[in-house]
């Protein structure tokens, strides 16, 4: 490709622009006071809440570290991952913390191995949720702190299940919950479950984790046409073919049909707590949650997991250990996870702070009901699964398979088939 040298000049200004940050890493030199105190200057790069959080903490650890300084840069997640791919390609420009989707911590630690610091000594596992520890380790490294989860629940409006005769104690497995959907569309006019049918693979990706499954195996091999994944797939085409699901074609139609009584429940994370109550303020003490359905009744219970974060330290901060024993700080502190979950609905993933009142008590929104001891179940129960680097190509191929099975109504075999070929041939 030909460039002329206004094209060369400007594709210098851009790297130098995403690699910016005080000139060597936003940290200095220094490491440690004359008393042998921790010191230094560390950049944090975060979004919106997060950061906010994190700047709060700040000022707590350094009433115990007053030579410790930091600089806070707010960013979208999006150009969090443009600035750290730049920066880790080219060693320079690199924050001391930085906050990143635990999805995608399998990514950036396969792409560019040892360039982040290791908290494998520094951390007790069995503190945080099995998931959570699975997210931040590579090749058996811990190379980030588990910070919020996201432990799954169906989210379901009482008072339309009241309407319609239906109990959700009664709702056992997802053969239940369809014949539940039948009863309610028939007395309420509401479907019963809102479920893309191209714009994600959540439920599919939800029931494949309660089975086990996930769409790679411990090995990093996809996995895609397994047992699990079938049935996982044949139980939401199961449901699309009743008739009793709401297209969740975008964010703004699910909060239009939420408003509009379009239908009764939702799959999601404990962050949608506080989306349903800002989204349909008028609706409190129409809410409640209950576990997802199973698919057998004397199935051990597994839970699910859809987002949350980590904080990771690059390797390359002069100010390794300052940076670590902030980032353990703010995640073993019982009042921090708390601060965090108040203030800010950042739900941890620390056990010892979800034993604390605060995660005990009821939400009058949801008729006073305890749902933050569900989720922590469903935290503790989600298993462990494999991200990997691949994890964001294979998710748009899976959301292309459910188009295929729901919409041009192919059968699941050939098109999980398919899908598998494809991932084999791709991750290779």
């Amino acid at each position: 490709m030909k460039r002329n040298l206004l094209s060369i000049i400007l594709a210098a200004a851009v790297t130098v622009s995403l690699c910016a940050c005080n000139g060597n890493g936003g940290s200095s030199e220094k490491k440690e006071n004359g008393d042998g105190g921790l010191s230094g200057e560390i950049t944090v790069w975060s979004w919106d809440v997060a950061l906010a959080h994190l700047e709060e903490q700040a000022e707590k650890f350094q009433e115990l570290h007053p030579d410790v300084e930091f600089n806070f840069e707010e960013m979208g997640v999006d150009q969090v991952y443009q600035k750290m791919t730049t920066c880790l390609q080219s060693g320079i420009g690199l924050p001391d913390i930085v906050s990143l989707e635990g999805e995608q911590m399998a990514k950036f630690g396969t792409k560019f191995p040892g360039k982040f610091a290791e908290f494998t000594d520094m951390i007790n596992t069995d503190d945080f949720f099995p998931i959570k520890v699975a997210e931040c380790t590579v090749d058996g490294k811990v190379i980030a702190y588990p910070w919020d989860s996201g432990p799954c629940g169906m989210f379901y409006r009482s008072d339309l299940f009241e309407k319609a005769g239906v109990k959700a104690e009664d709702i056992v497995t997802w053969d239940d919950f369809i014949e539940a959907g039948k009863t309610v569309k028939d007395k309420t006019g509401s479907d019963i479950l809102c479920m893309a049918e191209s714009r994600n693979d959540l439920v599919y990706r939800l029931m494949l984790m309660e089975l086990g499954g996930f769409y790679f195996d411990e090995e990093g091999n996809p996995q895609v046409n397994s047992e699990e994944s079938v049935r996982a797939m044949e139980m939401c085409k199961k449901m699309f073919d009743e008739g009793i699901t709401f297209n969740n074609s975008s964010w703004d139609d699910m909060i239009a049909g939420m408003s509009a009584d379009k239908f009764a429940c939702i799959p999601e994370a404990v962050w949608m707590v506080g989306s349903i109550k800002d989204a349909v303020p008028d609706q409190e003490g129409k809410w409640a949650v209950m576990p997802l359905p199973r698919f057998d009744a004397d199935q051990e219970p597994l839970g699910a997991s859809n987002g949350g974060s980590a904080l990771a330290v690059p390797s390359a901060s002069e100010n390794v250990e300052a940076a670590q024993e902030f980032v353990k700080f703010c995640m073993e502190d019982v009042d921090a996870n708390i601060e965090g979950f108040q203030n800010y609905g950042l739900y941890p993933s620390y056990l010892p702070a979800l034993e604390s009142e605060a995660f005990e008590e009821g939400d009058e929104f949801f008729g006073g009901q305890k749902i933050f001891e569900l989720f922590t179940e469903a935290g503790k129960n989600a298993p462990q699964v494999n991200y990997t680097e691949n994890f964001a190509e294979a998710l748009e191929m899976s959301k292309n398979s459910v188009a295929k099975i729901l919409l041009e109504d192919e059968d699941v075999t050939e098109v999980l088939d398919a899908e598998q070929k494809e991932m084999e041939a791709k991750f290779k």
